[in-house]
């Protein structure tokens, strides 16, 4: 069973919102599977070896972000977050001040194939459209921004307009054979992170694309339970 809180059955969420941007049968098979969630019950699993790595080591990379950077970041243990009934998020952590308010969102990456590409398309600044992350990362960025918002909001503390995405490359790791490899890096080598600042046009995007999303996937819920 994933270890997601199942408050995100059924609805749609950061990791995965970009799909609605793109469109077509990519957009129509997520909303078909946010419906059969709902009518089953559980989430479709998903598992293979780079996401188990990336979640074996997320807190090391929280962790070692917060030392790199010099920021307070708090690790979220992946807590939900809802914007609304049809949509939230789960960031992996927050960067936080010293009376614990949430100033900024943070989603870590630990990549084992292209942490060097990934770090090159920073460097080289290719997207600005997207702030210069990956589209995905940027849509997932904003929706995370938005649901620590509010959260806030229902405290009365001011929204959280940055993100910090963070790209982490493991001191080691195991070769095709299975044997273990420790990388000669310093940390500041293994470990980049963006700023993304939030974008209220394309806030208010996602919200309106969830809210016809939510109207197809709830027709498909009546489908799904009709005798034939």
């Amino acid at each position: 069973m994933s270890r997601l809180s199942k408050e995100r059955l059924g609805r749609f969420t950061a990791s995965e919102i970009h799909k609605l941007f793109t469109g077509g049968a990519t957009r129509a098979s997520y909303i078909f599977e946010k419906a059969e969630e709902i009518v089953k019950g559980h989430p479709k699993e998903f598992s293979n070896k780079h996401t188990d790595h990336g979640h074996m080591h997320e807190h090391e990379a929280i962790t070692s972000f917060s030392e790199v950077s010099g920021l307070v970041v708090e690790n979220l243990l992946q807590q939900y977050f809802p914007i609304n009934e049809n949509c939230g998020a789960t960031p992996d952590a927050a960067v936080v001040n010293f009376s614990n308010v949430y100033l900024a969102s943070n989603d870590v990456k630990c990549p084992t194939t292209t942490f060097f590409q990934q770090k090159m398309l920073f460097i080289e600044k290719k997207k600005p459209e997207y702030q210069n992350v990956p589209k995905e990362m940027f849509y997932q960025g904003q929706m995370q921004m938005l649901a620590l918002t509010e959260h806030n909001k229902k405290l009365g503390l001011p929204p959280v307009e940055e993100h910090y995405l963070v790209r982490y490359l493991t001191a080691m790791d195991t070769d095709y054979f299975g044997n273990t490899v420790e990388y000669n890096l310093q940390l500041e080598t293994r470990l980049f992170y963006q700023k993304i600042l939030a974008d209220y046009r394309v806030q208010a995007q996602i919200i309106g694309l969830v809210e016809q999303a939510s109207k197809e996937r709830d027709l498909l819920v009546k489908i799904f339970k009709q005798p034939v």
